[in-house]
């Protein structure tokens, strides 16, 4: 059995079961107008045990245009059903080398072996990954998906917090592909390479601690989205972590301690639709910034062993107002 490298150009499986278009170095050419990306054949991803493939049960790959695969035709004299083994993390260059000039060739979403997405669905016309290209007229379909709909990891994310909407500023697509997202860098995460940014997780302005990671490369495995998202599973010794981290800022992170933090940079909800106990064996200190309300549906009581000190300019009980410190 042979087996062959690729890259994969789409990932829009029409019958969403996770096939995606591979151009296969050695038998396909760059050459869009000979083959361009809708024409090449979908190829079936091998998923490991741990996903059952099955009724929804298990793990997706995660696979993006512009990765790197390899894999064996099942078909070898026809060459058209490819079957994907895995996918290869390296470090991209800005281009590839032309084997007939000797020349590094650059990256273009109108060669083959690519991200061939562009900025919007219109932009394909006229091009051969469009429908009914000036090479394939007779082809009504082509690609439907560009960058302007696909995740972007935003620049920067703004909070609002006088009632008006969120906003989210994403950096503006100037070059395309799209991926690789830089060159002449590992495409393994930052922060599996323990060169993350981890000033935002600091809570000590709160009250809190800072976060105690010190991801040390191999030990920290990561799993970073195409939007921002990051999960963390750090077994870095006397850094061992857990956490879990949205692209706005909002985290969850344990500390090699067991101690626990959490930051949310917008609302927050919770429903207990039973009991719900706290008990705290140290100290507990509540700071609100704004209102605070409190309705009990049925008997409240206070105990403490210590003073009670209710400290306001006025209270009101039953609708009467008693006036302290006057």
């Amino acid at each position: 059995m042979n087996h062959y490298y690729g890259i994969v150009e789409d990932r829009n499986d029409p019958l969403a079961i996770g096939r995606v278009r591979v151009r296969v170095h050695g038998v396909h050419t760059d050459n869009k107008s000979d083959i361009a990306t809708p024409d090449l054949p979908w190829s079936q991803v091998i998923l490991p045990t741990t996903s059952a493939g099955l009724s929804g049960f298990g793990t997706q790959h995660g696979l993006v245009e512009g990765s790197t695969v390899v894999g064996f035709f099942r078909d070898e004299t026809d060459m058209q059903d490819f079957i994907i083994l895995g996918s290869i993390a390296g470090i991209p260059a800005d281009g590839y080398l032309e084997k007939e000039n000797d020349e590094l060739e650059p990256r273009s979403a109108s060669k083959g072996f690519n991200d061939p997405r562009r900025l919007t669905v219109a932009d394909y016309k006229g091009t051969p990954d469009g429908a009914n290209s000036p090479e394939a007229p007779n082809r009504s379909f082509g690609l439907e998906h560009a960058l302007d709909t696909a995740p972007t990891k935003p620049e920067k994310l703004e909070i609002k917090y006088d009632g008006t909407e969120n906003k989210t500023t994403n950096p503006t697509v100037t070059k395309l592909p799209k991926y690789p997202l830089y060159i002449d860098e590992s495409d393994l995460s930052k922060f599996a390479r323990g060169e993350g940014d981890y000033t935002l997780r600091d809570t000590s302005s709160a009250n809190g601690i800072p976060s105690k990671a010190k991801p040390v490369y191999p030990y920290n495995k990561v799993l970073e989205s195409e939007s921002g998202h990051v999960l963390e599973i750090d077994d870095t010794l006397d850094a061992e972590r857990i956490a879990v981290e949205h692209r706005s800022g909002t985290f969850h992170e344990i500390h090699p301690d067991g101690s626990q933090v959490t930051r949310i940079v917008n609302d927050n909800y919770t429903v207990v639709c039973k009991d719900d106990e706290v008990w705290v064996g140290g100290k507990v200190n509540i700071t609100v910034g704004g209102d605070a309300k409190i309705t009990v549906g049925g008997k409240t009581d206070i105990e403490s062993t210590g003073n009670l000190s209710v400290v306001a300019p006025e209270v009101s009980i039953n609708g009467g107002t008693i006036k302290l410190n006057s």
